[in-house]
């Protein structure tokens, strides 16, 4: 049957013929047709030597297979890897590792008071001639603070929630509402990410097995795959920057005082996440990137002209 009979069939016609000939039924459309296609010049040629035949087998068989079968049955020699769509799926998984840190981090802002004043002899009430000293410091996450105080030498340590007693009484330096407004839209945001970047990684290797042959996830899959690879990327940056914004621009503890020296500032978590969940969008979507780049120095000078 020539192949343009074959394509004018449906799916669904072209699985059940695949079925008869005793060929695996799984790809879509083009592929179902290609193995057709390729069977029938199989019957046909018939003078070719056997060892060449079977190699001929050996490497229809691994173009048969899904991606991922293939490589279980056959090894990574029996395909040929795409290398953009590698690294894509790499860094994928990687910003999933990245996230999770994030959620269980209490790096994402730092605060620090060291007080450094004459210690009083309680007796005479005059300077002992002593320096008595305390440092603060309070490393937020994003459902917390881990809380360490140094007096003189000791040091105890705790952690407080945004809703715990501290906070509802006022007694620290920060503002606890920000904090726990901007920890709430930030991890809102990763779990967005984290959830799509899963739908992500499931769909590829559902694909990959050939798990996902007909159903809404074919007919839909462009969309789907649109709006998934969407929710992985750019949540993670509009979370991260808007737990900057309103971090940096909450009220801390000054400084005003005499020997007092404050500190604070966005954690290494929240640079991390910015630099990687920017550098991940960004591969993701380099091709339109690139578009929009040359598509803007290409309309540069014409603009100049007018």
């Amino acid at each position: 049957m020539p192949e343009e009979e074959y394509s004018a069939k449906t799916v669904a016609q072209l699985k059940v013929i695949l079925q008869e000939k005793g060929l695996p039924v799984s790809g879509k459309k083009a592929d179902l047709v290609a193995r057709l296609v390729q069977s029938e010049d199989g019957e046909t040629s018939t003078s070719i030597p056997d060892k060449i035949s079977e190699q001929s087998d050996v490497n229809t068989s691994s173009e048969e297979l899904p991606f991922l079968s293939a490589i279980m049955k056959n090894g990574f020699e029996s395909v040929e890897i795409d290398r953009n769509m590698a690294i894509r799926y790499g860094s994928t998984l990687f910003m999933f590792i990245v996230i999770i840190i994030g959620l269980n981090s209490t790096s994402w802002y730092g605060y620090s008071m060291d007080a450094s004043t004459d210690a009083i002899n309680w007796e005479t009430g005059e300077p002992s001639g002593e320096t008595f000293e305390m440092k603060e410091e309070y490393d937020f996450g994003l459902g917390e603070v881990e809380f360490m105080q140094t007096i003189g030498g000791d040091e105890t340590s705790s952690t407080m929630q945004y809703d715990g007693m501290l906070c509802g009484m006022g007694a620290t330096p920060f503002d606890c509402d920000a904090f726990s407004t901007a920890g709430t839209i930030n991890s809102l945001m990763l779990w967005l990410s984290l959830l799509s970047i899963l739908t992500v990684l499931g769909l590829g290797v559902a694909q990959g097995f050939g798990k996902i042959e007909s159903g809404i996830l074919v007919e839909k899959e462009e969309l789907i795959d649109k709006v998934t690879w969407l929710l992985a990327t750019i949540p993670l940056i509009v979370g991260t920057i808007l737990y900057g914004l309103i971090t940096a621009n909450s009220p801390t503890g000054d400084s005003s005082a005499e020997g007092i020296d404050v500190s604070s500032g966005l954690g290494g978590m929240w640079w991390m996440m910015f630099i990687f969940s920017v550098g991940y969008a960004c591969y993701v979507y380099r091709t339109k990137i690139m578009n929009m780049y040359q598509n803007f120095m290409s309309d540069e000078p014409e603009a100049s002209n007018d």
